[in-house]
C-alpha cells in the first residue's frame, strides 16, 4: 500500500521508524519518542535517556532545498543569541551540522530534519486573547527588526516569498486539479491573478526581508512569561504586509481582533501603508496558497479534510467577489 494511502498512525509509524537513526547523529539516545504533529512535517517529542526534552522536525514536504533550511537554523541560532524574541534553540549534530538529510523510502525521497531545545508551555491555538495579539504584533515587529540586520553564510539563503503562491509548488495553474470545479478554479485563477498584480505593485522600491511568513496561533506557544515563536519552516525573503496578512488571515472572523496585533506592531514599527482594497485581496491570496499547499500533502488526515476544505474555499471566494471583503465564510 501506497504511504498516502495509509491511515495517519500507520504513516506516523513509518516517519518514526527514521527516528532513532537520526538521533544517532546528535549523540542522543531517546527514553521516550511521542508524536505531537502530522501535516506538513512530521514532528516528535523526544525525551533523551538524560531527560531532556527536544523537539525533531522531519520536513515531508520537502519542497525545501538544504541552503534554505541551513538558513532557517542560523536565523534561530541567531535569535537564540540575542535573545530579543523567544523561539526555538536549534542542536547540532556531532559533526557540528544543523540540519541533517535522510531517505524515507515510502515517498521515495530525501528529506531534511532538524533539532531543537523543546520550547515548555502551551498552543495558543484558536482563541488568543487581545493580550496575546498584541504582544504577537510585537513579536512580529522584532522579528523583522532583527532580520534586516540578519546575514547567512555557507551558501545558505531564503526564497524569495513575495508572490501569491510564495515558495510553494505550482499545483494550480498549469492544469485543472481533479479534487477542484470548474467554478472553483475559474475563481482561484481570478484571485490568483489579483493577489499577483497587487504584490508586483506593491513590491517596487520596496526592499524585502526575511519574514517568519505563518505567524498563526498554532506556530505560537504561551510560556511561563510570555510568548514564544516556533516553527520557521515557511520563512522566506518577503515584503512586511506579508506578516500581517498571514496572521490576520486566521482571526478574520472579528475584525476588533485585528486591532489589537496591529496596535502590538505599530508600538515598535510603523505599519506598512496599503490600501484596504489590496489588503483584502492579499487575504484572498492567503487563502489560494493554502489550497495550493493541501493539494501537495500526504498527511492522511489532510487527504480525508480537502473535499470540506475546497467547499469552505468556495464560500470564501463567493462572499469576496460579492462584497470585496475577505471573510473566513464557513
Amino acid at each position: 500500500m501506497e504511504y498516502t494511502q495509509l491511515d495517519e498512525e500507520a504513516q506516523i509509524a513509518a516517519v518514526q521508524e527514521l527516528v532513532p537513526g537520526i538521533l544517532r547523529q546528535y549523540g542522543i539516545e531517546a527514553a521516550s519518542i511521542k508524536n505531537v504533529n502530522h501535516d506538513f512535517n512530521s514532528s516528535f517529542k523526544i525525551t533523551t535517556s538524560k531527560g531532556d526534552d527536544l523537539a525533531l522536525r522531519i520536513n515531508l514536504s520537502m519542497g525545501k532545498s538544504g541552503e534554505e533550511v541551513l538558513a532557517e537554523m542560523q536565523w534561530l541560532e541567531a535569535l537564540a543569541e540575542d535573545g530579543s524574541v523567544t523561539a526555538p534553540q536549534p542542536l547540532r549534530t556531532t559533526n557540528g551540522e544543523l540540519f541533517v538529510t535522510t531517505r524515507f523510502e515510502p515517498l521515495d525521497a530525501d528529506t531534511s530534519v532538524v533539532l531543537f531545545k523543546w520550547v515548555e508551555g502551551e498552543e495558543v491555538g484558536d482563541e488568543p486573547t487581545n493580550e496575546q495579539l498584541y504582544e504577537l504584533g510585537q513579536n512580529m515587529a522584532r522579528l523583522q527588526i532583527f532580520a534586516k540586520g540578519l546575514t547567512f553564510t555557507d551558501g545558505a539563503f531564503l526564497p524569495t516569498i513575495n508572490r501569491t503562491l510564495m515558495n510553494s509548488k505550482d499545483l494550480l495553474t498549469s492544469s485543472q486539479p481533479e479534487s477542484i470545479s470548474d467554478k472553483l478554479y475559474g475563481d482561484i485563477l481570478k484571485g490568483l491573478k489579483l493577489s499577483d498584480e497587487v504584490f508586483s505593485r506593491i513590491s517596487k522600491d520596496q526592499e524585502l526581508l526575511p519574514l517568519h511568513a505563518d505567524l498563526h496561533m498554532a506556530n505560537v506557544i504561551q510560556t511561563k512569561d510570555k510568548l514564544a515563536i516556533i516553527d520557521f519552516d515557511d520563512a522566506g525573503l518577503g515584503l512586511p504586509i506579508q506578516d500581517l496578512v498571514i496572521s490576520n488571515y486566521y482571526i478574520r472572523e472579528d475584525r476588533e481582533r485585528e486591532k489589537h496585533l496591529k496596535e502590538g506592531y505599530s508600538s515598535f514599527l510603523e505599519l506598512p501603508k496599503i490600501s484596504d482594497e489590496d489588503y483584502e485581496v492579499l487575504l484572498l491570496g492567503r487563502l489560494i496558497v493554502l489550497i495550493d499547499a493541501v493539494l501537495d500533502m500526504t498527511s492522511a488526515e489532510i487527504i480525508e479534510f480537502l473535499p470540506k476544505f475546497l467547499v469552505r474555499a468556495q464560500k470564501r471566494f463567493d462572499q469576496f467577489y460579492a462584497t470585496g471583503q475577505f471573510t473566513l465564510a464557513d
